[in-house]
């Protein structure tokens, strides 16, 4: 081959290149995703873990009026007094309300995860 057409290939490349490029930049860029949204077709769908149940056993067990496991148990589970866990939860609804509120889905109508759900999952976090 002579150097004339691997210099013209290469410009013809180059070109070609540029010209791919200017037309990605002309795409408008709001419309672009990085990624998928949502479950993937032909995916296993999401894995029902019973979260409001479990909402319901937690309260039932430690933060209802008359809870089944007493305050010395609860100390040892959480590792703070009631008083102390309540005080946190209010601290946390007060200031970080938009991460500790319970959000319901707007496709589903199902509540998300509760409060003391949430405080519980992050010092299970910060206790290990």
């Amino acid at each position: 081959m002579s150097s004339s057409s691997d210099e013209e290939r290469y410009w013809r490349r180059r070109r070609e290149r540029l010209a791919g490029e200017k037309q990605e930049e002309q795409k408008p860029k709001s419309r672009q995703r990085r990624g998928w949204v949502g479950s993937k077709p032909g995916k296993a769908p999401n894995i029902d873990r019973e979260r409001v149940r479990f909402h319901y056993q937690l309260m039932k067990d430690y933060f209802d009026p008359n809870p089944t496991y007493n305050a010395r148990m609860f100390c040892h589970c959480f590792r703070m007094r009631r008083e102390l866990f309540d005080r946190i939860k209010e601290e946390l609804l007060k200031n970080h309300n938009e991460h500790f509120k319970t959000k319901v889905n707007p496709v589903d109508g199902l509540t998300g995860f509760h409060v003391e759900q949430k405080m519980t999952a992050a010092l299970k976090v910060l206790h290990c």
